[in-house]
C-alpha cells in the first residue's frame, strides 16, 4: 500500500477557508506564491500522516514556472521525507487542437518524475493522448467527475489502453449516486490511480475523513486488494470551511487499518 495526498485538499488555504470555494481565484491565488514555500508548508502539515509520496495539483506546481532546476528542488524535499512524486493532478488540453499546452503538461509530469497524470480529461482529448504518454512515459488517468457507474467510465477509455486508464474517485462516484465498491469490480485493471475521497451524501461534494461519509472504505479497500491492485491511494480532502490537515491525518490512519 502506498499513500499519498492531493494538494488540492489545500485549495481553500489562500482563501483563509471562507467557506464557498472560489477555485479560479483560489488558483491564482496559489500560482502567486513561490512553488517551495508552499511545498514545505504543506510537507509540514502533513508530516504526522507518514505519507509515501504527494499528487501536486497543478497550481501547485504549474508547467509555466516549473523548470528542470525547480523541479529537481521539488524531488529533493520529498525525498529528504522518504516521499516521491507519485501524479501530477493536472487537466490536458487535446493534442489534435492545442499540441504545445498538452506537451507542456507532460513535461511538468516527466520533470517531477510523476508516472501519471490524474485528472479530469475530455472524452474529445482521450483518443488523442497515447503519442505523447509513450513519448514522456507517462500514464494519463481519466477521473471520473459527472459519471455515475464505470460502464460510463469504460466508455470514454474504451481503445486507449495501455497508456490510458482509470482515475477512481471514490467520492465523486458516490456523490452522483454510484457504487465505488461495484466500480472497483468491474473496471478491475484499468484502475491505474486512486483519489481516495469520501462525502457525506449523495448531491455534495463536500469533502469529510474517509470513513466518515458515505462511501463504504472497507469495501473499496476489499475489491481493491482482490483485483491485485498496487498503485497508489491518494486521499482527498478538499475542504471550504476548515483547515484539512487533521482530516488527511485521520484518512491515513484509517487506510493502514483497513488496508
Amino acid at each position: 500500500m502506498k499513500l499519498s495526498c492531493v494538494t488540492a485538499s489545500y485549495v481553500a488555504d489562500p482563501l483563509g477557508y471562507p467557506g464557498p470555494i472560489d477555485w479560479g481565484l483560489a488558483a491564482r491565488l496559489i500560482e502567486e506564491r513561490p512553488l517551495l514555500d508552499g511545498l514545505d508548508d504543506m510537507l509540514r502539515r502533513l508530516e504526522p500522516a507518514r505519507l509515501d509520496g504527494i499528487e501536486l495539483w497543478t497550481p501547485h506546481a504549474s508547467p509555466a514556472k516549473l523548470t528542470p532546476a525547480l523541479a529537481g528542488a521539488v524531488r529533493q524535499r520529498l525525498a529528504a521525507q522518504g516521499m516521491v512524486c507519485c501524479a501530477y493532478a493536472s487537466g490536458v488540453t487535446s493534442p489534435a487542437t492545442d499540441p504545445y499546452g498538452a506537451e507542456a503538461t507532460f513535461q511538468a509530469a516527466r520533470l517531477l518524475k510523476a508516472p501519471v497524470i490524474a485528472a479530469h480529461l475530455s472524452r474529445d482529448t482521450v483518443p488523442h493522448l497515447g503519442g505523447l504518454c509513450a513519448e514522456y512515459g507517462v500514464r494519463a488517468a481519466f477521473e471520473n467527475g459527472p459519471e455515475k457507474s464505470a460502464a460510463e467510465v469504460l466508455r470514454v477509455i474504451e481503445g486507449a489502453a495501455p497508456w490510458v486508464g482509470a482515475n477512481l474517485d471514490t467520492g465523486n462516484l458516490a456523490a452522483r449516486g454510484g457504487d465505488p465498491v461495484r466500480a472497483v469490480r468491474q473496471l478491475g485493471e484499468r484502475i491505474i490511480h486512486v483519489h481516495f475521497k469520501d462525502v457525506p451524501a449523495i448531491e455534495s461534494h463536500d469533502c469529510v475523513a474517509l470513513g466518515t461519509g458515505i462511501v463504504d472504505i472497507r469495501g473499496v479497500i476489499r475489491e481493491l486488494k482482490a483485483i491485485g491492485y498496487d498503485g497508489w491511494l491518494s486521499i482527498e480532502v478538499e475542504t471550504g470551511d476548515r483547515d484539512p490537515t487533521e482530516e488527511v491525518i485521520a484518512s491515513a490512519r484509517t487506510l493502514r487499518e483497513l488496508w
